[in-house]
């Protein structure tokens, strides 16, 4: 019996070396959860919606890369009576250039029409310089013509 009391004792002295002491436990903190709010932004569209927008836009801004845009792959522009056809980059910035030398102050469309599927505005520029007549002519939804004119 005394060796059954001395196993028992040597046994239950093992077990209490094998518990971490106090100054061995791992405390674990619970992390507080970060709530981001995120809040919704507009997106402003700069891309006109059509054709006359843009137009109406770019002249009366001045803003070349509006109206070209809506130019063909190659345009026709009569500027001031020099005439030549352009690619869309350099009608870009021929258009570029005029306004540059040309700063607009209002433009409006004083006509507009249709036949089958062209069409056509004439409009009135105001700018730093004067007055000019802006004729414009399409194909399907692209400007193929562009005349600026005293």
């Amino acid at each position: 019996m005394k060796k059954i009391l001395f196993a028992s004792l040597i046994g239950l002295s093992f077990t209490g070396f094998s518990q971490k002491q106090p100054d061995e436990l791992v405390v674990v903190e619970k992390q507080k959860e970060l709530k981001i709010k995120v809040k919704p932004i507009s997106i402003v569209s700069v891309a006109p919606t059509s054709l006359k927008q843009a137009v109406l836009t770019g002249f009366k801004t001045g803003n070349a890369t509006t109206v070209s845009t809506y130019f063909a792959q190659n345009v026709d522009i009569s500027l001031l009576n020099k005439e030549n056809l352009y690619s869309k980059s350099q009608a870009e910035q021929v258009l570029k250039t005029f306004f540059a030398d040309h700063k607009p102050s209002n433009f409006v469309i004083n006509h507009e029409g249709q036949s089958s599927n062209a069409k056509y505005f004439i409009g009135t520029l105001t700018t730093s310089n004067g007055t000019y007549r802006i004729t414009i002519n399409t194909k399907g939804n692209l400007i193929s013509r562009l005349t600026i004119e005293k």
